[in-house]
């Protein structure tokens, strides 16, 4: 064994403490405490005063700090004195770095003001103690790029002290830690859907939306696959082990927890687990008052990330700080956001009295702008009203989204949706899908509508590997299985189309968009029966305008007119009491031969804006091709190669 230090001295600034801080300085350039070890033969005497044996024996109980310290993204070396940022060195001067070590000691413990100015400065130095921490304390959080108001990492208890809330690792095992010391590596996450604690049937809104909301904040770390809301809900109520949903999602770890509501408070337990040995790695539990919980699920995503030592890149965070929300205003979203996801006539009326309503509350709520416009587009797509009042509501409202708050992904998707399908801007189309792309790469909607995009504009190759990724982050939703059903369909893969559509009708066998992609490849192998059997079925399960359509249409194209013109008069008469689009009559023209009246209707279309317009380009109106009027509108729209 070996004495570091001789001599007594009373505290710091002391022979004694001089001593070993010039020893450290020479050996690691920086002031560094570690246990003092005292040979037996110079251990002090009994004749010793009681004040040498505390400096010793305290000494030789304290623990000294581990080498190296990690949490989130950043990773302090205490032996050579550096933070680091995934590896790259930040300054930081010599009083905020040691105030740093002090609290990564003791994590989630209070840290008293009188501690850290004991820590920093020697007994008999005069100086403004509350000014000195005071600077050092702001340089540190400079320096791990944290908020005061609004931390991640060192919070202030007033007239008190300081605490570090963020989750620690350190290099060897702390005297408080349950941590694994080899955490495995995680790059792929699902979080189910939350359990409703509420004890009331009627909150299930709020749990979903919570989930929903929580998948969004998560899918903000940086290089971690987060599984799409569609996949994960199916499994809500489900009863199969972590590590079987795990398998089917294709994830590494499983996010699962629980809400509880009271009043305007909220609480959230969530817990980490390993899937693949079925491993618990962290749990957490939040309680905010409900006007806070944009910053609380801020948090949990940040606990997420530094468990998993991924990070939340600050690009794709708003560059305001977090605001808080009006309860009722969130409740009202939260609502909207339960029946939008239905997407049916009725709940997209219901929905749209939500988002007016948290709108109304709220009139800065931008996350609120934002889903009314896509209400609205939804709403479009469907055929509940003319495109040209449906559009300019959704643009309007996503518009004033970003005026609000420009990193909003929602309203940059709304936005892209409204260039491609009822402005045909391509540019700017393309521009949105990637600004919502870059705020929120794990969203498999946005993911979706650059696919889209790229189909449309005859990209193929580049809209199916983009579509891979919708696959991946949704990899069992018959909505993106379909599509892809689609996008292949426009590249002339046809067999690989309808095989695309039989996996999502073997998931839900009454899909009606699945059975409307597969018959348009069936016809284009020449099997019109088989499509028109297909069609036969969406029918039966929707009564959409559009679907009788095509329906006609397969029929005029088999040669059966008399059924062609029976749908073809249907419609018109439906078109007295509710809202059917020209496109829809022109289609049934086409399939009947009959070109004047369907270009007299595609250009009616066209007029009105009506963005089914656009799929002139498919493979099902290739006989159309040869004609200057299909090659004059084609031109208008932007489409034309």
């Amino acid at each position: 064994m070996h004495l570091l230090a001789k001599g007594w001295g009373l505290g710091k600034g002391t022979a004694f403490e001089f001593l070993f801080a010039r020893l450290l300085c020479r050996s690691q350039g920086r002031v560094q405490w570690v246990p003092i070890v005292i040979p037996l033969e110079e251990r002090p005497t009994p004749a010793e005063t009681n004040w040498k044996r505390k400096v010793l024996y305290s000494a030789l109980r304290v623990s000294p700090a581990p080498p190296v310290i990690r949490f989130g993204p950043f990773e302090v070396d205490t032996r050579s004195g550096e933070l680091r940022r995934q590896g790259s060195r930040i300054n930081l001067q010599e009083q905020p770095f040691q105030a740093l070590v002090l609290l990564l000691e003791r994590p989630g413990e209070v840290v008293t003001r009188e501690e850290l100015s004991r820590k920093l400065w020697p007994e008999n130095t005069f100086v403004d103690f509350e000014r000195g921490l005071n600077k050092a304390i702001n340089k540190l959080r400079a320096a791990l790029c944290d908020d005061a108001e609004k931390p991640s990492f060192v919070e202030t208890l007033p007239h008190h002290g300081y605490r570090f809330i963020a989750p620690v690792e350190s290099s060897r095992q702390t005297r408080d830690s349950v941590r694994p010391k080899h955490l495995p590596a995680i790059d792929s996450i699902a979080i189910l859907p939350l359990d409703n604690l509420s004890g009331d049937f009627a909150q299930e809104y709020f749990s979903d939306g919570m989930t929903e909301e929580l998948i969004c904040a998560v899918a903000r770390i940086d290089s971690l696959r987060v599984i799409s809301r569609t996949s994960v809900m199916s499994y809500k109520g489900a009863q199969k082990s972590l590590p079987a949903i795990a398998k089917e999602l294709n994830v590494d770890a499983i996010v699962e927890g629980s809400v509880a509501r009271s009043g305007e408070k909220v609480r959230i337990t969530a817990q980490l687990i390993y899937a693949a040995e079925d491993r618990h790695l962290w749990a957490g539990r939040y309680e905010r008052e409900l006007r806070d919980i944009l910053q609380l699920q801020a948090e949990i995503a940040a606990d997420i990330a530094g468990q998993i030592h991924k990070l939340v890149d600050p690009h794709h965070h708003s560059s305001a700080p977090t605001r808080k929300v009006h309860p009722q205003a969130y409740e009202a979203c939260l609502k909207g956001i339960f029946f939008r996801d239905k997407l049916t006539p009725t709940d997209l009326t219901k929905c749209i009295s939500c988002f007016a309503q948290a709108i109304e509350l709220d009139p800065d709520y931008a996350q609120a702008y934002a889903n009314l416009s896509r209400a609205y587009f939804y709403m479009g797509i469907f055929g509940m009203g003319p495109a040209s009042e449906l559009f300019p509501k959704a643009k309007a409202c996503a518009v004033r989204a970003l005026e609000l708050d420009e990193s909003v992904p929602c309203a940059h998707n709304a936005l892209a949706v409204i260039h491609i399908l009822y402005e045909w801007d391509w540019p700017a189309a393309e521009a949105e899908c990637l600004r919502a792309l870059q705020l929120s790469p794990n969203d498999s909607m946005t993911h979706l509508h650059l696919a889209d995009y790229m189909s449309i504009q005859n990209r193929h190759e580049e809209a199916i590997a983009q579509f891979q990724r919708v696959l991946e982050l949704d990899p069992i939703s018959p909505v993106y299985i379909a599509f892809f059903g689609m996008i292949l369909y426009r590249a002339r893969r046809f067999g690989a189309a309808i095989e695309q559509c039989r996996k999502a009708l073997e998931i839900a066998p009454h899909y009606p968009n699945a059975l409307w992609f597969m018959s348009l490849a069936q016809e284009q192998l020449g099997r019109p029966q088989e499509a028109i059997a297909s069609l036969e079925k969406a029918v039966s399960l929707s009564q959409g305008s559009y679907f009788q359509a095509l329906l006609g249409r397969a029929y005029g194209l088999a040669g059966d007119k008399a059924k062609a013109e029976g749908i073809l008069e249907g419609l018109q008469a439906l078109s007295l009491q509710r809202y059917v689009s020209p496109f829809d009559i022109a289609v049934v023209y086409a399939g009947l031969g009959d070109l004047p009246s369907a270009f007299q209707w595609f250009e009616r279309a066209y007029e009105e804006r009506v963005f089914r317009t656009i799929e002139l380009t498919l493979p099902m109106f290739d006989r159309l091709r040869p004609d200057p009027r299909w090659r004059d509108l084609v031109r208008r729209i932007g489409l034309l190669q």
